[in-house]
């Protein structure tokens, strides 16, 4: 009987380690933190993008927010391996919901993105999209012009945090 017990543990043991071992080779990851970056690229330098919209200041928080994301993957400075360039293409506001009155009660904001990451030593492209786009949504206070215009400002941040992730997400999985 207990020979009985002591091969059932052993085989518990061993399947348990197996399966273990399965999964931990089954290349399962948390999205954009694993993966490397398109030829290799080890360091990165990613200038203010281009403004091409009516907006003033746009390029500024878009360029911040993926500075803010690459940093945890790739050392950032001006002199890096690759280029990062970017171009606002497009910026625009329109309203989503109203009020039973036909008031404007909510905004959706959206932003497409021309990027290209090239290499800087061969001018190399290594990984580009000319329509990055996302939206956000934000709510318009009809009592307080200030309040509606940080509230636009707060999704613009959260755009760009959002799509600066995405994106490079999609270039660790070389997508």
């Amino acid at each position: 009987m207990k020979m009985i017990k002591a091969g059932r543990t052993s085989l518990v043991v061993v399947m348990s380690l197996f399966l273990a071992l399965f999964a931990a080779g089954c290349g399962y990851h948390i999205a954009g933190k694993a993966g490397q970056m398109p030829g290799g690229v080890k360091s990165l330098s990613i200038p203010v993008f281009a403004n091409n919209t009516g907006k003033p200041d746009i390029e500024s928080i878009m360029t911040t927010a993926f500075v803010e994301e690459f940093v945890t993957t790739v050392n950032v400075f001006d002199d890096a391996d690759a280029l990062l360039a970017g171009v606002v293409k497009s910026y625009s506001l329109k309203a989503v919901s109203f009020t039973k009155d036909d008031i404007n009660q909510e905004y959706r904001l959206t932003a497409t993105l021309s990027l290209r990451l090239v290499r800087r030593d061969t001018q190399e492209v290594l990984w580009s999209d000319e329509n990055v786009s996302d939206y956000e949504d934000f709510i318009v206070n009809t009592e307080d012009v200030a309040a509606t215009e940080e509230a636009e400002i707060e999704a613009l941040r959260k755009l760009a945090v959002d799509t600066a992730r995405v994106v490079k997400e999609r270039m660790l999985e070389n997508f």
